[in-house]
């Protein structure tokens, strides 16, 4: 028997019409009154919904309120009069199922080809009063041939006409419409039955094919309401089975399953609901924002994380449910309506697993229960087997009812654990054993920690997934990039392809998150996990410390890469000394890699794939040449200047080593040879003391990368800040480099907004603005309090870190990123008294990570005073309210 779901709120009130005290009234028909009527109804339904009524019977109770407010207006606007005119609910509304926000679609059919224009006139007024009233209405008006051809045409609407029943008019219309559409054979059972799992598969891949998204549409998402709805229209399509009691009757699901149907129907049902109480508009997409209400609506409390958790872990259990019952349900209908499962002749893998088609059956329907390792074995098989993609309804029937009959853990077993340990060890288990695994809830019968982390949301502010699909996504991207030709996946899969044991990365990503949600460290907790998991399966001791040390440190590369200075050469050695061989910088870029780039689908782009290639470069070099040898500074320095001179054209070696005597050493080892003589080149041949040298290089599809050369004086990076700030444009990183004789070199990279390069035009509008700006006091006029309204409440971080380096301080700043952002620190900084000599900016999702490197106004590193009233200053700003460009 399977573990029922339940929400804390309880409904278990019937009929909610007999309370309703609207019957009889609006007797006077305007806009105004209609839309007051119309308001009351809501807060009506709101206010039953609180009281504990069924919402089933709210959604009937809506659906009874529209057809009674419909025929009242299609008698008030002469409709009547038109005794072959129909008018239709089709749809959602045509079932009787319309939430508080739903849209409502109706036909207006006429039997009298063409439409008369009298009819047609008195049909317009009528919808735009609807439309007057507010009323989200979907609306149709045509003729029985029109609809009949139309269906031909739109699945959609072929669909929406399976739902149809009668509101006001003519049954008779209503009737033709019935025999036209059966005797038209331009849809059969069969081209319906091919449409409508097409238009599914599509539908699940525009949500990455995974019911595990933080903020999941409740209706579209796999395994959600529609998946519900595709089942019953096919099994109306061929079987005339208009409920789900009809598709029990017909044996498409079993008693246990109608049951379980039912319960999570409920549950997505009651999420919707509230949901729109919530938002009060058609949106079925449950964001972070509106968790935190719906769950205090259900009954789930209102303290902290703990309430939206324990609702999505309910929500992701239902539609998971839901995804594992349509999928049983559709290959069901697919037999009694083909006759087959595509090319479903038995091939028998061994005594046990048939191979039929693309999906594996099982030879004996008690082998799960009589031997609960085969679960497991099942999944092995499923590995070595190139071209299966799925479980065959009899073998996922069976496996269903044998993992709810485990009063163990699989882990426990012996056996289990040898075979758990041959799936890892296989490559071919990253694109589908584990997957499937995973959607069918085997992971968490094979593991409590699984478990535990099952359906986790993460209230991290750039995290697309639950912690668990997000590791399974992991996992499909080591199989993914090892295999990939595209550009930012190439150094990944020289290195993963070298491997001599990618059983560890493979191990080490399934459980680099295993240790979230208990608080502390998940990284550290992960590392002990990860030892015992190791030892329980025989790894070595080798390669059991080894995944132990990836799962505590797989944050490392990302926080270095992305949050300090990786020209600097102490933190090159530093991360270097950490990292000890190349094995495990090889094994720590490809687990980070694959990490940043399973968050999200923003995550790792080309720019990343720059810096994280830089640093692994970097670092292999110090492994390389020996941790006792540091790096050769002013070899590098010389080595760098000798490259830039070959590509120095028109200008002599003697005023460019003029130049770059005024420049300290630490120049050199920054930009690379290229850099250096673009510069130089620029540099020389700019003849005004006065306006500053701006000049800009493309990178395409990563960033565009600003040059600004000022002749005197120190640089003032909240100037440019600002410009860039009102321009709405992203500052990746910036340098600036003063020289020894007052002038300045500036450069930053940066993107638009949505990624990428600017065009020329704005290139152009830039540079004007800059050199405005430039000789501009930084100030973020242009910029207006934005309402800006976030989910998180991360409060701003300031902090200062240690530098053998006594020359400059460096600070990162970790706050919620908001417009003008940098804008606001570059001000806050100046005012300090304080300069900015680098900066690195990290966006991930809606936090912003911010380091940056300053001295005060003599030139030196702040002492601790002058740290305080940084850092005090600093929080004040951030605290202020964020600004957008207008």
């Amino acid at each position: 028997m399977f573990e029922k779901l339940t929400i804390p709120k309880s409904f278990n009130l019937d009929s909610p019409g007999l309370v309703c005290p609207f019957k009889g009234r609006l007797e006077e028909i305007t806009v105004k009154t209609g839309r007051a009527y119309l308001q009351e109804f809501a807060e009506h339904l709101c206010s039953l919904f609180e009281q504990g009524f069924k919402v089933q019977s709210l959604l009937e109770l809506r659906s009874d309120f529209i057809d009674s407010l419909l025929c009242r207006l299609y008698k008030h606007f002469g409709l009547e009069k038109f005794p072959y005119l129909a008018l239709a609910a089709v749809g959602g509304y045509g079932r009787r199922e319309l939430f508080l926000m739903s849209d409502i679609d109706i036909l207006l059919l006429s039997s009298v080809d063409p439409l008369p224009a009298d009819a047609k006139s008195a049909i317009e007024p009528f919808i735009s009063f609807l439309w007057d009233l507010k009323l989200d209405i979907g609306s149709s008006v045509r003729t029985i041939n029109e609809t009949v051809m139309e269906s031909r045409q739109d699945l959609t609407i072929e669909t929406n006409l399976l739902e149809r029943r009668l509101v006001a008019g003519s049954y008779l219309t209503l009737n033709l419409l019935k025999d036209a559409l059966d005797s038209d054979t331009y849809w059969d059972p069969k081209s319906f039955l091919r449409a409508k799992i097409h238009e599914q598969i599509e539908r699940h891949h525009s949500y990455k094919d995974t019911a595990y998204l933080l903020e999941p549409d409740i209706k579209n998402n796999p395994g959600g309401l529609r998946d519900i709805q595709v089942m019953q229209w096919i099994a109306n399509f061929h079987f005339n089975a208009r409920t789900l009691e009809d598709m029990l009757k017909l044996g498409l699901l079993l008693p246990t399953e109608f049951e379980e149907l039912n319960i999570c129907k409920g549950v997505l049902t009651a999420v919707r609901y509230a949901l729109h109480i919530t938002t009060r508009r058609e949106d079925n997409r449950l964001t972070l924002d509106a968790q935190k209400s719906v769950a205090a609506l259900l009954g789930f409390g209102t303290e902290g994380n703990a309430p939206v958790e324990h609702m999505m872990r309910i929500f992701f259990r239902s539609v998971r449910r839901i995804r594992e019952l349509n999928s049983m349900t559709l290959q069901l209908e697919t037999l009694r309506i083909t006759g087959h499962l595509g090319d479903d002749s038995p091939v028998y893998i061994d005594s046990c697993f048939i191979k039929r088609g693309p999906l594996i059956d099982i030879a004996d329907p008690e082998i799960f229960k009589a031997e609960p390792w085969r679960m497991l074995e099942l999944f092995h098989v499923i590995a070595r087997q190139d071209d299966v993609l799925g479980l065959h309804v009899n073998c996922l029937r069976q496996l269903r009812e044998a993992r709810r009959a485990l009063n163990f853990y699989l882990i426990e077993v012996p056996r289990c654990r040898e075979e758990f340990k041959l799936i890892i060890e296989d490559q071919n288990c990253l694109s589908t054993a584990l997957p499937l695994m995973h959607e069918h809830r085997i992971l968490s019968a094979y593991m409590p920690q699984w478990e535990s982390i099952e359906g986790l949301s993460q209230f991290d502010m750039f995290h697309t997934y639950t912690v668990d699909e997000h590791i399974i996504r992991v996992l499909k991207n080591l199989a993914i990039f090892s295999h990939s030709k595209e550009p930012p996946h190439l150094l990944f899969r020289n290195i993963y392809n070298q491997l001599t044991e990618p059983v560890i990365l493979v191990t080490a990503a399934f459980l680099h998150d295993i240790a979230k949600g208990r608080g502390g460290h998940h990284a550290q907790l992960g590392a002990r996990e990860a030892l015992y998991f190791c030892q329980l399966h025989g790894f070595t001791q080798y390669q059991s410390r080894l995944i132990a040390w990836l799962v505590e440190n797989h944050l490392l590369m990302s926080s270095t890469a992305l949050r300090r200075d990786i020209s600097d050469p102490e933190v090159i050695n530093n991360f270097a000394e950490t990292m000890q061989d190349e094995e495990h910088l090889d094994l720590l870029y490809c687990l980070s890699v694959a990490d940043i780039a399973a968050t999200n689908d923003r995550e790792w782009t080309s720019w990343k794939d720059t810096i994280f290639r830089r640093l692994y470069f970097s670092v292999r070099q110090a492994l390389r040449q020996g941790l006792e040898k540091p790096q050769d500074l002013k070899l590098h320095a010389r080595e760098n200047q000798q490259l830039a001179l070959l590509q120095c054209r028109g200008i002599t070696e003697e005023n460019a080593r003029l130049w770059w005597a005024q420049l300290p050493l630490t120049y050199f080892i920054q930009y690379t040879p290229f850099d250096i003589a673009w510069h130089t080149r620029n540099i020389l041949r700019h003849r005004s003391l006065e306006a500053p040298l701006i000049l800009f290089a493309q990178h395409p599809e990563v960033d565009t990368e600003l040059f600004i050369y000022q002749h005197s004086g120190r640089f003032d990076f909240a100037r440019a800040a600002c410009v860039m700030a009102k321009k709405r444009l992203n500052v990746i990183s910036a340098e600036i480099v003063q020289t020894k004789h007052n002038s300045a070199i500036c450069t930053i990279k940066f993107q638009a907004i949505k990624g990428g390069c600017i065009d020329n035009d704005r290139l152009h509008n830039l540079r004007r603005s800059l050199l405005a700006g430039l000789n501009e006091e930084p100030n973020l006029q242009g910029l207006k309090p934005e309402a800006f309204k976030s989910p998180f409440n991360i409060p701003p971080q300031v902090e200062f870190l240690e530098n053998s380096e006594a020359k400059h301080t460096s600070i990162e700043i970790s706050t919620l990123d908001t417009p003008g952002l940098l804008a606001k620190i570059g001000i806050t900084l100046k005012n300090s008294g304080c300069f900015i000599l680098s900066a690195r900016v990290t966006t991930t999702g809606e936090r912003a990570d911010d380091f940056f490197t300053i001295i005060n106004a003599a030139g030196t590193s702040l002492d601790e005073t002058e740290k305080m009233q940084v850092k005090g200053a600093l929080l004040k700003a951030l605290k202020a309210p964020s600004l957008q460009a207008v």
